[in-house]
C-alpha cells in the first residue's frame, strides 16, 4: 500500500490520471560584451538606456518580470494570497480509455493545503498541515512529513498559480526571444528553490499579454535510490481574471514523458477557507468540509 500512495504523490505532482499513478530548453544568438554583459541589440528593448549602454542580463530579465506581475494584477495583490480553491479536470493525452480525473485544491496561507482526488471509482485526500501531512486512499491513511508534502503543492501550484512563480524564484537571467506558435517570446532562466526542492528551468513570456506561456523545468528530488532529476514543462494556454488575478483556464502539463491536459472550471479566491479542512482525514466527519464567506 505504500508504494501505491507514494505512486498518488508523484501522480498528484505531476497532474497524471490516478490510473496511470496507481500502476507507475533554444537560445538565439545574443551579442556579450567581454565581461558577460548583454549588449542591447535595438533601442526597443530598454529605451532609456543609450546604444552605448551594456545591460546585464539581470537586468533585462529584471524588467521582464515586473511587467509580468503588472499583467498578472500586481505584486501586492499576489503576494496577498491567503485563501484559494481551484475545482478542475485533468485528462490523460496518453490513455484516452482512462476517465478524466477530477480534482480540487484548497491553498490557505503557507502551511495548509489540501486536494481531494477522484477518478473512476479511486478516490484520494493530501492533506499538509504545517509540519505535517496525510494522503488517504480509501480507507487508509498514512502520516506524512511537511517535506514529503511540499513539493507537491508547488507543483500544483506552478500549474494554477505561475504568478508566484515570480515573486518566489530567486535568480532570473535574460536569455534572449524566441517564436513559438505565433507567440513571440521573452526567455529568462530561472534557478532557487520551490517546496524545500532545487530548481531550475527557464520562463517563456508572451512578448504581447507579458504573462508566462510556458514553464519548463528540472527539480533535483531526492529518491529512495538517491538523488535524481524530474524534468518537466508547463503550457498556459488560456487564462481566466478572477478577484483582479489572471489564472491559467487551459494548460498543457508534461512530467517526464506523460502528457496531459488540465482545465480549471472554477475558481474562488475570497472564501475563507475552514482550518477544517487542514484536519487528519482518518478522524475527519464522512460530510465534506466546505468553506465559508467573509
Amino acid at each position: 500500500m505504500f508504494c501505491k500512495l507514494t505512486a498518488l504523490i508523484a501522480a498528484l505532482a505531476g497532474g497524471i490520471s490516478l490510473a496511470q499513478a496507481m500502476t507507475f530548453f533554444s537560445t538565439p544568438n545574443v551579442p556579450l560584451r567581454s565581461n558577460g554583459t548583454l549588449m542591447r541589440r535595438s533601442s526597443s528593448l530598454l529605451p532609456h538606456l543609450s546604444l552605448q549602454t551594456p545591460v546585464s542580463a539581470s537586468d533585462i530579465a529584471e524588467s521582464i518580470v515586473k511587467k509580468a506581475l503588472t499583467a498578472y494584477g500586481g505584486e501586492p495583490k499576489i503576494v496577498s494570497f491567503k485563501n484559494a480553491t481551484f475545482h478542475y479536470e485533468v485528462e490523460s493525452l496518453e490513455d484516452t480509455a482512462s476517465k478524466p480525473v477530477q480534482v480540487t485544491a484548497y491553498f490557505k496561507d503557507a502551511g495548509y493545503f489540501r486536494s481531494e482526488v477522484s477518478s473512476g471509482g479511486s478516490d484520494a485526500i493530501t492533506i499538509l498541515n504545517g509540519d505535517k501531512g496525510w494522503v488517504r486512499v480509501s480507507d487508509t491513511t498514512l502520516s506524512l512529513s511537511k517535506k514529503n508534502l511540499d513539493p507537491v503543492k508547488a507543483a500544483m501550484l506552478s500549474q494554477l498559480r505561475p504568478d508566484l512563480l515570480l515573486v518566489s524564484l530567486q535568480k532570473f537571467r535574460y536569455a534572449g526571444k524566441a517564436d513559438e506558435e505565433e507567440r513571440k517570446l521573452d526567455l529568462v532562466d530561472v534557478s532557487g528553490l520551490l517546496g524545500g526542492e532545487y530548481v531550475r528551468g527557464r520562463l517563456s513570456f508572451d512578448s504581447a499579454t507579458h504573462l508566462i506561456y510556458k514553464y519548463e523545468f528540472e527539480i533535483e528530488r531526492e529518491f529512495p535510490k538517491g538523488m535524481g532529476i524530474v524534468a518537466g514543462e508547463e503550457k498556459y494556454l488560456s487564462h481566466l481574471e478572477t478577484a483582479g488575478l489572471k489564472v491559467p483556464a487551459e494548460v498543457a502539463s508534461r512530467q517526464g514523458r506523460k502528457l496531459s491536459r488540465i482545465w480549471i472550471k472554477q475558481v474562488d479566491l475570497i472564501s475563507v477557507l475552514s482550518p477544517d479542512l487542514f484536519q487528519d482525514p482518518a478522524g475527519a466527519a464522512s460530510e465534506p468540509v466546505g468553506s465559508k464567506k467573509p
